[in-house]
């Protein structure tokens, strides 16, 4: 049998690719003062003061391939128009002992049809997507329960008119933007 030196570099590096919805900067700028505004109200995991607003389409890992996945995302959204996203207030998803505090879409029926495009573009099986901008993540579930949700109401909205593909090592601490691919109607 021959042997393994596992200390030899790959030739092969491994990516973290993830594929998003960018709302606008006003949107951007009000989640980053609520999280702000709610790290004073209780206490929150730290890394989630410095997320910045989207809306996960989903994340994968693959040896560096760039070009092919800009051109299998155009694909995927060559003949989808854009679309508004509707916030309408806050929202809770209960995870055991943690939560999650979040804007949830009114009307999220573009979002699915362009996820499930992209997930068959990628071959990507995955259970439904629930889109939502994070404010906090992992919070301590009795912590979570002691906020006034309408504290943190947002009514406002913004145009998706492209898909944020974000690139990282898989060690690497941040995401790169790679490239934003605009919708092609």
């Amino acid at each position: 049998m021959p042997r393994v030196n596992y200390a030899q570099l790959s030739l092969f590096s491994f990516y973290e690719y993830f594929l998003l919805l960018s709302p606008g900067p006003g949107i951007v700028r009000k989640v980053a003062a609520m999280k702000s505004r709610l790290a004073t109200m209780i206490k929150i995991p730290s890394y989630n003061l410095r997320s910045i607003a989207h809306i996960s389409l989903m994340k994968f890992s693959r040896t560096e391939d760039d070009q092919t996945i800009i051109r299998q995302v155009a694909h995927a959204v060559t003949g989808f128009k854009d679309f508004r996203v509707q916030f309408d207030g806050a929202g809770i998803f209960h995870h055991g002992r943690t939560a999650t505090l979040m804007l949830q879409p009114v009307n999220s029926d573009a979002i699915s049809s362009l996820h499930g495009r992209i997930s068959s573009t990628f071959s990507y099986r995955r259970g439904n997507l629930t889109p939502h901008i994070t404010i906090a993540r992992n919070v301590a579930r009795d912590e979570l329960l002691k906020v006034n949700l309408h504290d943190f109401d947002c009514h406002d909205s913004f145009c998706c008119d492209k898909v944020t593909i974000l690139k990282k090592a898989v060690d690497a601490p941040h995401y790169e933007i790679l490239q934003e691919v605009p919708f092609i109607p």
